[in-house]
C-alpha cells in the first residue's frame, strides 16, 4: 500500500527538479515590459502552462520579436508565445503552432484626403510604416514586395518604432500614404477622411508555439486542451497548426509575382521545359541541393548578403554567372526555395542585367516541385 502511495510523491519530486521550460513571450506595443499588469497576466499564463505541462517554467520577455527568433534558433527557448510574425519564423526551427488568439488583425494602407494615387508603380508617395520588425510593418513590406515595387518607386518610406506614428503623419500632412491595423484604418478614415487604399488578408493576433523536439506529443495535448480553458490571459485560444501560419510566412518574405525580363513558370512547366533540355539552375546553398534536388538540376549557390526586396544592392551578393550558358540567348531556369526564397529571383535579375534573352523564372521552386511529386535527387544515407 505504501509503495502506490510513493509513486505519485516520486512523480512530483521528478517534476519538481526537472530543468524548467523556458517560455519566450514577445511583448505587444500596448504591453510595456514596466506594467505591473502586464507582468501578473503573463505569470498566471506561465503558471497555466507549468499546471498543463506537469513542469516548471521560466519566462523570458522579449520587446523585439528578432530576438526572440534568434534565441527559437539557437535552442534556449522551449515555448514563444507572440505575433503571428515571430510564430511563421520560428517553424523553420522544429516549432509547432499549437495555439492562436481567436482575435485575428490585417494589414491598411491609409491615403491621406488629399492624395488620389495608388499602391503601384511610380506613386511618388510619401509612406510611413510601423516598425520593420512588426507585423504590420512585415506585411507592409511583403505588400510592396510583392507588387514588385522598388523603392525608387516612392518618394519616401519611413518606418517608425511608435506604431500611431505613421497615422500621426498622414494626419499632419507629412505622408501621402500610412500603414495600420485595419481597425486602426477604419477609425481614422471614419474621423478624418481619407481612404483605404487596400486591405491584406486576416492573420491571427497571437500564437503559442512550441518546441516538438522539448516539448512531448502529450504535453502538447495537454497544453493544447487546458490553455483553450484557462489560460490566465483573459484571451480566448483556439487549436491552431502550421497550416495557419503558412500564408503568414508567405506573406512576410514572398518575392515578387512578376519579373520583368522573365517568364515565371510552374513546376508542369519547368517539367516541360527540362525534359525538351533545357537546363536548371539550384541557386540555393550547396548543403540544401545536396540533401534533395530537382533531377537533372546544377548547383550555382547564390551568396545572399543584401535586404530581400526588389530594388536589392547587387554589392553585398555573389554569384557565379561565368556558370550560365554562354549563349545569351539559350533559355535556362532559376529556381530556390520557394516563393519566399529570393535567391532564384536575385539571380534571374543579375542575369537579365548581364544580357540573358530567355531566363525562366521557376518562383515555386523545390517545395513546388516536391508538391507536385515530380523526380528528385536525394541524398543516399
Amino acid at each position: 500500500m505504501l509503495r502506490y502511495f510513493l509513486i505519485p510523491l516520486m512523480l512530483l519530486a521528478s517534476a519538481a527538479h526537472a530543468a524548467p521550460l523556458v517560455l519566450g513571450v514577445v511583448l505587444g506595443e500596448d504591453e510595456p515590459v514596466t506594467d505591473p499588469a502586464t507582468a501578473q497576466r503573463y505569470r498566471a499564463f506561465a503558471k497555466d502552462v507549468e499546471k498543463s505541462a506537469g513542469q516548471p517554467v521560466r519566462v523570458q520577455y522579449y520587446v523585439r520579436g528578432f530576438a526572440a527568433i534568434k534565441q527559437a534558433k539557437a535552442g534556449t527557448l522551449d515555448m514563444v508565445y507572440g505575433p503571428a510574425q515571430v510564430i511563421a519564423n520560428i517553424g523553420k526551427f522544429k516549432f509547432e503552432p499549437i495555439l492562436k488568439s481567436d482575435q485575428t488583425t490585417a494589414v491598411a494602407f491609409v491615403a491621406g484626403p488629399n492624395w488620389a494615387g495608388t499602391l503601384g508603380a511610380k506613386s511618388r508617395a510619401r509612406l510611413g510604416v510601423p516598425d520593420y520588425e512588426s507585423l504590420m510593418g512585415g506585411m507592409a513590406r511583403s505588400e510592396i514586395n510583392s507588387r514588385g515595387l522598388a523603392k525608387a518607386d516612392f518618394a519616401e518610406i519611413k518606418f517608425h518604432r511608435m506604431a500611431e506614428a505613421p497615422l500621426y503623419g498622414l494626419k499632419i500632412g507629412r505622408y501621402d500614404l500610412a500603414v495600420a491595423s485595419a481597425e486602426e484604418a477604419r477609425a481614422w478614415t471614419a474621423a478624418n477622411g481619407g481612404r483605404i487604399v487596400f486591405t491584406g488578408a486576416a492573420v491571427p493576433l497571437r500564437a503559442l508555439s512550441v518546441q516538438t523536439d522539448r516539448v512531448a506529443a502529450p504535453a502538447r495535448q495537454r497544453l493544447a486542451a487546458s490553455l483553450q480553458r484557462d489560460n490566465g490571459l483573459n484571451l480566448a485560444l483556439n487549436a491552431a497548426s502550421k497550416a495557419d501560419f503558412k500564408s503568414v510566412a508567405s506573406m512576410l518574405n514572398t518575392t515578387p509575382t512578376s519579373l520583368p525580363g522573365a517568364r515565371v513558370i510552374s513546376a508542369a512547366e519547368a517539367r516541360e521545359l527540362i525534359a525538351k533540355g533545357v537546363p536548371v539552375y539550384d541557386v540555393r546553398v550547396e548543403d540544401e541541393y545536396r540533401n534533395a534536388h530537382v533531377q537533372g538540376a546544377v548547383s550555382v549557390p547564390y551568396k545572399e548578403g543584401s535586404a530581400k526586396e526588389v530594388d536589392f544592392d547587387r554589392a553585398d551578393d555573389q554569384f557565379a554567372l561565368n556558370r550560365l550558358p554562354k549563349d545569351k540567348n539559350a533559355p535556362f531556369i532559376m529556381y530556390c526555395d520557394g516563393t519566399i526564397c529570393w535567391k532564384s529571383y536575385k539571380s534571374a535579375v543579375m542575369a537579365i542585367e548581364a544580357g540573358w534573352k530567355n531566363v525562366y523564372w521557376f518562383r515555386g521552386g523545390f517545395p513546388e516541385w516536391k508538391e507536385a511529386g515530380l523526380p528528385v535527387t536525394a541524398r543516399k544515407e
